[in-house]
């Protein structure tokens, strides 16, 4: 079996045929029949998929895969770039999903000495498709759960892998200030949202610096803020969105906490706040004991390994984690020979198909497949 081939067919297939999060309908379709063929049993949860593989072993391992895009238009002109106007693979979930499904077919040939689940998850980016399946049972019974993300922080050809915490809980912030409108001509007869607003803001920045413990990391950052559309009208009210990002619920609290104070601040300037915390993931913490075998695979594969670099990026793996011990790793593609240097998200991301092969292997190791 040619996995690097293989691994790569699949990518190329998945990255031309890009779908937003739980509307992978296509994906899931070619997921399944993939499966179909393979003569693997699985149970479908809306557009996931969790397959099972039973060999009789006392121990169970799932492998988890995301499956949606971004709603990216790509800019790269290669001949496996999106077909889908305005969606993209811009992340690498399409190189996760080639991974797995390669790996599910090694393993129909060279049987592995544990039980796999194979996890296949919409909707990772903002859409919690890894609450759906934690619901669904995707984790029951297992043992332990690990995953794969390709990341363009990490040099071509080299895994990075930490134990404890790896990638920030985000929390969605939304503020909206309620003045009163009226004339600009008359700002005496106005409680005016902008303002108010302004001064929020600027408290909401200081939250990081002057609440929370400069040895703590997190960050607190507005990125939006909306009012009015005429030059004359003072409006009636004001949105303000911003992330929440953490390694530790108790930091998480102690910032939610800070934001919620806003609500007297409002008040005390004549208007009123309302305020929505959103959590899109907890942190994403790796288990040692996971990590440690991890580890011990990857040297076993003669694969080189290096200490992960934490990130304020969110991964809703996390919430696997919260149910089951496991590690996420992430497998690099940074090769600036090749010109793939471009940062996930961007209209201009690619994968150095060169190492996929790997991530097959590290999956297969894992389970024992090799």
């Amino acid at each position: 079996m040619e996995i690097s081939k293989i691994v790569v067919d699949h990518r190329r297939y998945l990255h031309m045929h890009p779908e937003l999060g739980f509307e992978e309908y296509e994906t899931a379709k070619y997921i399944r029949e993939h499966l179909d063929r393979l003569g693997i049993h699985y149970d479908t949860v809306g557009t996931g998929t969790i397959g099972y593989l039973n060999v009789g072993s006392n121990e169970t391992i799932a492998l988890r895969a995301d499956i949606d895009a971004l709603p990216v238009n790509e800019m790269n002109d290669k001949p496996y770039a999106s077909k889908n106007p305005g969606k993209m693979h811009a992340c690498g979930h399409d190189a996760h999903t080639a991974m797995l499904l390669t790996a599910a077919e090694y393993m129909t040939i060279h049987r592995p000495s544990k039980n796999v689940r194979f996890i296949f998850q919409p909707s990772e980016e903002g859409g919690c498709g890894a609450c759906e399946m934690v619901k669904a049972g995707a984790v029951n019974g297992v043992d332990s759960v690990f995953g794969i993300h390709v990341w363009i922080g990490t040099e071509s050809g080299k895994f990075s892998v930490k134990s404890g915490p790896l990638m920030a809980g985000v929390d969605e912030m939304t503020l909206h200030v309620k003045g009163s409108g009226g004339h600009a001509a008359s700002p005496n007869q106005t409680i005016n949202p902008i303002s108010i607003g302004s001064t929020i803001v600027n408290e909401l920045m200081k939250i990081r610096s002057l609440r929370v413990d400069p040895l703590d990391s997190a960050v607190l950052n507005v990125t939006a803020f909306n009012s009015g559309n005429a030059f004359n009208v003072v409006p009636v009210d004001a949105k303000i969105l911003g992330t929440i990002r953490t390694f530790s619920d108790k930091v998480r609290d102690e910032i939610i906490s800070n934001v919620q104070k806003m609500r007297d601040l409002s008040k005390s300037l004549g208007g009123d706040l309302e305020i929505k915390i959103n959590r899109i993931a907890p942190p994403l913490v790796n288990v040692k004991e996971s990590t440690d075998y991890a580890i011990k695979t990857l040297e076993r594969l003669g694969f080189p390994y290096e200490e992960a670099i934490p990130t304020m990026g969110s991964e809703d793996f996390a919430y696997y984690l919260k149910e089951v011990k496991g590690a996420f790793v992430f497998l690099g593609i940074r090769s600036p020979s090749k010109n793939i240097i471009a940062p996930h998200h961007s209209p201009y991301f690619d994968v150095d198909e060169d190492v996929l092969e790997m991530g097959v292997k590290f999956f297969l190791g894992l389970v024992g497949s090799i």
